[in-house]
């Protein structure tokens, strides 16, 4: 399973991995390199991984869509089944997704055995994973595309005929207490995880998706059960392809495996209205770790707003990125000494949270917090200069572009934005970054924190 630990936000890469700011910016500045040695001295055309004529969607009878994005250069096919049912879902029990992610793979009718359905897909070479999010379920499967079928029936099993058995629940639990305590004891997930309980006052967005020991503890078999029965319908799912498989076939497939499952009405989500408050809070937790770390959470938009997200994703890229980021150059000239920096702002369906953080001393962290808000304000003042925002764009979607090379990567952008409501927001990603301006980036750039934490060492000048 996927551990939900802190990244930059990264369009195409919705993976929880750990980040490290740096070694990614190396990685954009090489690929820049290249594109400059081989481009002329105008800005380099980032191609579209994600043509809308090359991205077939449609919807079942029973409301299960299906995504398919047809590429036979390999005999590869990966596939995701997303439900669009996260850790938001959950209202005040945080981690029942997250755990049921784990238990749907723990043995269904057809393959009864703890682990079976992984196992059916391992002996002909095929890899699963799972993914709990604050805004969906994702279960990713990469397979040889002579096994389609199979892969297509073993989803089946896992999305709609888990056996969700109290043996394999006390088995599995274990299993996912530790993944909660290795978050726990990751200092950077900690501080970003505080920071969202402090952005969010009521929203379950203030969650981690990953849980708390103590609800996981709570937990009864029968929790799982009403939540999967609720949520894991067919019209609250999709199933994304990327590979050697044809629209027709994939459809075929799937209408086989999955078309007698019947529709349901959906229980309500959270409301996204009143939820973020507009209050500048400041809590310290207390970390045995030198130094102490920083952040500060920034309301953001959602994916009802694509130009908007857009535009954070460039604000990112300018704040962290590459040689002439904005926040590390401003931070020395106001005489703040920073380590590890970086930023977080992963698209949401509901409003969600840009967050600001970094690593400096205890001494430095009141100067640090204001330093940042001054740069914030700054920028919602003076427009970025041309030069600066097209380097900024250029980065941004020349990362895009290396984080969709394979099919797997593609097949989880795609359903990451499916997740989200509209996996058309992935086709015209490209589009609507070339098109943020820099009137765009004064107007949106958030200025006001919903609230700050510090996570270490306590500084004392500070309440």
């Amino acid at each position: 399973m996927t551990m939900q630990l802190p990244r930059v936000r990264l369009p195409g890469l919705p993976h929880g991995h750990p980040h490290h700011v740096l070694s990614r910016v190396r990685r954009v500045l090489l690929a820049l390199a290249i594109l400059l040695l081989v481009l002329p001295a105008q800005a380099a055309e980032i191609p579209n991984p994600f043509p809308g004529d090359q991205v077939f969607v449609t919807t079942l009878s029973n409301g299960l869509r299906v995504v398919v994005r047809e590429d036979h250069s390999l005999p590869v096919l990966s596939a995701v089944v997303v439900v669009r049912g996260g850790a938001a879902a959950e209202g005040n029990r945080p981690g029942i997704a997250h755990v049921l992610e784990h238990m749907v793979l723990q043995g269904t009718a057809r393959y009864p055995k703890p682990l079976e359905p992984q196992q059916v897909l391992e002996q002909v070479g095929g890899m699963s994973n799972g993914m709990t999010t604050r805004d969906m379920t994702r279960l990713e499967v990469v397979i040889a595309s002579a096994h389609a079928e199979l892969l297509v029936n073993v989803l089946a099993e896992i999305a709609l005929r888990p056996l969700l058995g109290e043996a394999s629940f006390h088995r599995e639990r274990p299993v996912v207490l530790a993944e909660i305590q290795r978050e726990a004891d990751h200092p950077l997930a900690y501080s970003l995880n505080r920071a969202y309980l402090l952005a969010f006052r009521r929203h379950p967005y203030r969650f981690s998706p990953i849980g708390t020991i103590e609800d996981v503890l709570g937990m009864q078999p029968a929790d799982l059960r009403g939540w999967y029965e609720r949520w894991y319908v067919p019209n609250n799912m999709s199933i994304v392809f990327v590979g050697d498989i044809t629209p027709a076939g994939a459809v075929q497939m799937v209408q086989t495996a999955f078309g007698q499952a019947k529709a349901r009405p959906l229980p309500t989500g959270p409301s996204a209205d009143g939820e973020v408050e507009e209050a500048h809070s400041y809590a310290h937790f207390q970390h045995d770790i030198p130094g102490a770390y920083v952040v500060l959470a920034f309301p953001a938009p959602s994916a009802r707003e694509p130009h908007a997200m857009a535009t954070f994703d460039v604000l990112t890229s300018l704040l962290c990125d590459g040689p002439d980021a904005l926040l590390p150059a401003w931070w020395s000239k106001q005489g703040v000494s920073v380590g590890k920096f970086g930023i977080e702002f992963v698209s949401s369906r509901q409003p969600g949270c840009l967050l600001i953080w970094a690593h400096t001393t205890p001494e430095q962290v009141g100067k640090l917090h204001d330093a940042t808000l001054t740069l914030m304000t700054q920028l919602a003042v003076s427009p970025i200069a041309p030069e600066q925002l097209a380097r900024a764009k250029q980065r941004l979607l020349t990362g895009f572009l290396l984080d969709n090379e394979t099919y797997s990567q593609q097949a989880a952008t795609l359903a990451f934005y499916e997740g989200l409501g509209d996996v058309h927001l992935a086709m015209r990603y490209v589009p609507s970054v070339q098109a943020v301006t820099a009137e765009d980036l004064r107007t949106l750039i958030p200025t006001r924190p919903l609230g700050w934490v510090t996570v270490g060492q306590r500084p004392e000048a500070l309440p």
